[in-house]
């Protein structure tokens, strides 16, 4: 089965290359690069410190969870995946104190499809989370250490221990310190959507994505970038990146862009979910195997010809007197 779908995925793609060989000979990177630099109104603000704390969330597990940092999406499973998990999390926190930390743990999966509908014994199945902190110190890295440490609970907190099989599921709120260097706007102070008008915002999004996943379908990767000005400025300060490195990765994503061979995801079986405490929304796959992940989805082939899969962050609010959804992670 999985040979019919890697064969009929590479006769689609090539179809599409060749339908998008004359857009790409019309296609101008160099024009492009530097449309990018003189129109993005972030870029120059972009800052260099002498010390550049990095955090990431490390999980060890078996189980299905999701996890919130500051209410945003840290880092979610729901798959047969095991052992070790690195999630990095700086573009969660917008400035230096106490963040928040959701943590959700759900019954494992046996396979992509069957989850099983209770946790299970603590000592063939547990649940360990570390958040690290490590930093950039004048160019040198310093040793990571632990901010944060979590294992599910085996004793509740009338002292009795706890019966797993009873459990379908359990959440953890808990706090940690961060000490970035920056400061950035994100979601703080963006419009706040009322679940009441869930029906109508959620058109807005599905339109926002259709948009979105048609400027990838139509190779627009200038256009692309365009949209996400605010996101990668914000993103591109969480992770220290200067300038000059932001405008390669561009050069190089652009150049990359017009040569590659993929198909889209098609944009159904979703749902909308609220980040950021309901300042943020984002369209997620409701349905395995692609349950939790974001809804703008790229098919392609790797170089051994297997199926692959890459999903992209689109997460959107309403930036401060604005009518408008814009990109924010």
């Amino acid at each position: 089965m999985k040979k019919i779908v890697s064969v009929s995925l590479l006769i689609i793609l090539s179809l599409t290359s060749c339908a998008q060989r004359k857009q790409k000979n019309n296609f101008s990177p160099d024009m492009d690069i530097n449309a990018i630099l003189e129109n993005d109104p972030y870029i120059d603000q972009l800052q260099k410190y002498d010390y550049e704390p990095e955090y990431v969330i490390k999980i060890r597990s078996h189980y299905a969870y999701e996890i919130r940092v500051n209410d945003m999406p840290a880092a979610n499973n729901f798959s047969t995946s095991t052992g070790t998990i690195w999630y990095p999390i700086n573009d969660n926190i917008l400035k230096k104190g106490k963040q928040s930390l959701s943590i959700h743990i759900y019954p494992r999966y046996t396979d992509d499809e069957t989850q099983k509908t209770h946790l299970e014994d603590p000592s063939d199945y547990d649940f360990e989370l570390w958040i690290e902190q490590s930093a950039w110190v004048n160019g040198s890295k310093e040793e990571p250490k632990t901010v944060l440490q979590y294992e599910i609970p085996k004793i509740d907190e009338n002292g009795n221990e706890i019966d797993f099989y009873q459990l379908r599921s359990h959440h953890e709120e808990l706090t940690f310190n961060a000490t970035v260097p920056y400061i950035l706007t994100g979601w703080s102070d963006s419009k706040v959507f009322k679940k009441k008008d869930s029906v109508e915002l959620e058109k807005r999004v599905v339109e926002f994505y259709k948009n979105y996943r048609q400027l990838m379908v139509d190779k627009k990767p200038l256009k692309l970038e365009i949209l996400g000005f605010k996101q990668a400025y914000e993103m591109a300060q969480s992770t220290y990146t200067d300038k000059d490195k932001l405008f390669e990765d561009r050069k190089k994503y652009i150049n990359d862009f017009a040569k590659e061979k993929f198909i889209m995801a098609r944009l159904e079986n979703h749902k909308m979910i609220y980040y950021g405490d309901n300042r943020v929304v984002g369209l997620v796959f409701k349905n395995n195997p692609d349950k939790g992940e974001s809804a703008i989805a790229k098919k392609f082939l790797n170089e051994s010809g297997q199926r692959r899969i890459t999903y992209y962050s689109l997460l959107l609010h309403q930036p401060k007197g604005s009518d408008s959804l814009e990109i924010i992670r």
